[in-house]
């Protein structure tokens, strides 16, 4: 073996930095390795909208806990991660006001900057929007939405401030096990020797644990993102979530609206290779989404298409990721199924994942929530909305 690392880290995106990041802290040998370049992957295709919308306790916790950084990135990473605050707001149908307003007040308990907007006020907030066929609204001022490029070279760069080793275009092609516990991992470049290993390469991580006979169950689903220029008087709105027409959309550079879909199917009918899959996007899809996008912003009629690209979710069956020790394999970690709420979560699960490395789990830690085994076990983890995307 010709090289040690304490701990090894697999993947470039934003959770690997965050996670190689918050290892350092702690004045570890840590080397980070991915196959192709930092944000190479899914992380820099990401809308990257930092919101602190979610139905249980544990991930209002992590969202709010993460945008003091993504709000304070500078000051507490290092560098930019080009925030731009422009407030989210989600639009649910009246069938849905309850389990709204539930959701509210547990974010309002947990510190977060929120508050229900009656159906009757959105226009005074939002100008552009026709709330038809919505019961109301939640507000939320702070959030916004980061440049993913920006931000996760920005924790790769204070990753390596802090000690950490950066390897890119290194293929990691599976582990070296004593004795039940992992010792090193096998490159295309040969051998690395470690202490403890993190698995965190999204839609990869089954393939690599399946090396060692281990199933996560977690899909690689193709997600279709439009970008549309707006019309030069549509200069100003919010990021919305808008479960009446099942889309998000938000502000981009260049006077662009971004938009995707919040419907559950649109992932988990698109089950994908992810070595080999349709970056474009269909026109059917493009259309769609403009219809849904003028319903809530009529302005949009006098848009057109400016961009599509296709992208991966790594999904598992709730919707929330697993961030656990391997069963059956001492000092072997996964960070992985983040299903499309990665990025704006990344830095308290970077924060997390270092703990259980470096302390284990205690029955009262957040974390116990994203068990690898709580699908066998029946414990999955349920939000308050048919839209699990939105958790």
């Amino acid at each position: 073996m010709k090289r040690h690392s304490d701990v090894i880290v697999i993947g470039g995106g934003i959770n690997g930095v965050s996670i190689a990041f918050h290892l350092a802290k702690h004045n570890l040998n840590v080397t980070l390795l991915e196959k192709n370049f930092i944000a190479g992957g899914p992380t820099g295709l990401s809308s990257a909208v930092i919101r602190q919308h979610y139905s249980n306790p544990v991930t209002i916790r992590m969202a709010h806990q993460s945008l003091q950084v993504w709000e304070n990135f500078a000051e507490v990473i290092g560098g930019d991660a080009d925030f731009t605050r422009t407030g989210f707001m989600v639009g649910v149908v009246p069938t849905d006001l309850d389990g709204l307003k539930a959701n509210i007040e547990l974010q309002r308990a947990e510190g977060v900057n929120t508050r229900f907007i009656p159906l009757a006020e959105i226009p005074e907030l939002e100008p552009h929007v026709d709330p038809t066929g919505l019961g109301g609204a939640a507000y939320e001022p702070d959030s916004g939405y980061c440049n993913p490029d920006t931000a996760t070279n920005g924790f790769a760069k204070a990753a390596r401030g802090l000690g950490a080793q950066i390897r890119t275009g290194i293929t990691v092609t599976g582990f070296e096990i004593q004795g039940g516990k992992v010792v090193g991992v096998e490159t295309d470049q040969g051998m690395i020797a470690t202490s403890a290993v993190v698995v965190a390469c999204g839609p990869w991580t089954p393939i690599l644990l399946g090396t060692l006979g281990v199933k996560i169950p977690i899909i690689s689903a193709r997600v279709k993102t439009v970008l549309y220029r707006c019309p030069d008087d549509l200069d100003q709105y919010h990021i919305w979530a808008d479960f009446a027409n099942q889309v998000y959309f938000r502000p981009e550079t260049g006077n662009l609206m971004l938009v995707g879909s919040i419907a559950p199917e649109e992932a988990e009918d698109q089950v994908a290779d992810p070595d080999n899959f349709n970056e474009s996007v269909e026109l059917d899809i493009v259309a769609e989404f403009a219809e849904q996008v003028v319903k809530r912003v009529p302005a949009m009629t006098r848009s057109h298409l400016a961009n599509s690209f296709a992208a991966l979710y790594d999904i598992t069956p709730d919707w929330h990721p697993v961030l656990d020790a391997v069963p059956g394999f001492d000092r072997l970690f996964v960070c992985a199924g983040s299903s499309g709420h990665g990025f704006k979560l990344a830095p308290a699960v970077g924060a997390m994942m270092a703990h259980l490395v470096l302390h284990g789990k205690n029955p009262q830690d957040d974390i116990n929530l994203f068990s690898f085994d709580r699908f066998e076990r029946g414990k999955l983890v349920h939000g308050q909305y048919e839209y699990s995307i939105l958790g």
